[in-house]
């Protein structure tokens, strides 16, 4: 008996790391994609120029951010888009916009998984350990993860394109002077335990303020 169960969890957890691959791929190219068509439809045509217009997601893989987010749940990248404010009418809004908006697509997209895997667990009855089930469950967690973590004024996180327009020119200077020692100190405090902590408790809660609105509606 002890050894079914642990040959079933041992199943499990292949197929978590399986599913979590394609996962991956589809939240980073969302996250990515969305930034090169903001840009783009606010004039700016470098990200086509590059090559980045696209839902191609091996034109969005960055190896490290592969990984991180692998090992994280959620904080990782995928290759950032490259983006000239050059081109906007607006700089401070369309700036803005192309930062928030895709952390607020691969919410979106949270949502839609999140909302799909509760159809398939309750509706279908095909159990939380089904393919489709562990599929979904991936997505909507990775996506949800990319969201909270790009609230985080690390580099490359979304947050740090918030700030160079939310604060002021010299503050903003002195932050990116310390940009690498900040990226370093907070990834030694995740491989460490003490920030994934934080950050899985707060995704969680964001999880369960979506399932808790589902269930009411």
């Amino acid at each position: 008996m002890g050894k079914d169960l642990c040959i079933m969890g041992s199943a499990n957890y292949f197929m978590m790391l399986l599913v979590s691959i394609p996962a991956i791929f589809i939240a980073t190219t969302a996250h990515e994609f969305t930034r090169a068509a903001v840009s783009s439809a606010l004039g700016d045509n470098y990200p086509k120029s590059q090559g980045r217009l696209t839902l191609n997601p091996f034109k969005h893989f960055e190896p490290i951010g592969f990984l991180l987010l692998l090992y994280s749940g959620g904080f990782g990248w995928g290759r950032p888009v490259d983006t000239s404010a050059l081109y906007y009418k607006n700089r401070k809004r369309d700036t803005l916009l192309t930062a928030i908006l895709p952390s607020v697509v691969n919410l979106a997209l949270g949502v839609i998984f999140l909302w799909l895997y509760l159809w398939v667990y309750a509706e279908m009855g095909l159990g939380a350990y089904s393919f489709a089930a562990i599929f979904l469950n991936t997505l909507y967690r990775y996506n949800f993860g990319l969201a909270v973590y790009n609230l985080l004024p690390v580099a490359p996180m979304d947050c740090v394109k918030v700030l160079s327009v939310l604060m002021p020119a010299n503050t903003y200077f002195r932050y990116m002077q310390n940009e690498k020692l900040i990226q370093v100190a907070f990834l030694m405090l995740m491989f460490f335990g003490l920030i994934t902590g934080i950050m899985n408790t707060i995704i969680h809660s964001v999880i369960g303020l979506f399932s808790g609105l589902f269930f009411i509606f």
